[in-house]
C-alpha cells in the first residue's frame, strides 16, 4: 500500500435539493489480485473522525465501499444491478437498496480517478441519486528535506 492524496467530491440529489461535499485527505492505495483498494480516515469536520472507509474496485462494473468505526456500512455498487445493503448510523440500523448506474475507473498503481453514480432507495421508494468522484494522486516527497 502506498501513501496517496485522495480528493473526494460527493453529490447527493434529494428531490429538488442538491448537496455537494468535497474534502481532501491522506490515504493508502493498494493493488492485489487485479483489484484496487483505497483506504482513508473520514474528515472530522463531518463528525465522522472515527470512521475508516475502504473502497474496493473489483472491475469497471463493481465497487464496494465499506465504512467501519462510529458509522458502519457496506455498499455494493454494480452497474445495472440493485443490491440490498446494511447501513448502521448513530440513530440505528437500516437496510437500503443501492442501484448502480455508472462506474468509470481509470485507477492504476500511481493514482487516477474513479467515478460512480447510483441511487439509494428505502422500501423500494427512491431516496436520493448520488455521484462520487474520487481523484487519487501520489504523495510527493520533498527532495530537499533529505539534505
Amino acid at each position: 500500500m502506498k501513501d496517496v492524496i485522495i480528493k473526494i467530491k460527493g453529490t447527493q440529489i434529494l428531490e429538488d435539493h442538491k448537496e455537494v461535499i468535497e474534502f481532501t485527505t491522506l490515504g493508502k492505495l493498494g493493488h492485489k489480485d487485479g483489484k484496487f483498494y483505497l483506504t482513508y480516515k473520514e474528515n472530522d469536520s463531518f463528525g465522522t473522525e472515527d470512521v475508516t472507509t475502504t473502497v474496493k474496485i473489483e472491475s469497471d462494473k463493481l465497487v464496494t465501499m465499506q465504512r467501519t468505526g462510529a458509522i458502519e456500512s457496506r455498499l455494493t455498487i454494480e452497474n445495472g444491478k440493485r443490491h440490498m445493503c446494511h447501513y448502521v448510523t448513530m440513530q440505528g440500523e437500516i437496510m437500503i437498496g443501492i442501484f448502480g448506474e455508472t462506474i468509470k475507473n481509470d485507477l492504476n498503481e500511481n493514482g487516477g480517478q474513479l467515478f460512480m453514480s447510483y441511487t439509494i432507495d428505502v422500501n423500494y421508494g427512491m431516496l436520493s441519486r448520488n455521484e462520487v468522484e474520487i481523484k487519487v494522486s501520489e504523495v510527493k516527497k520533498d527532495v530537499d528535506s533529505f539534505h
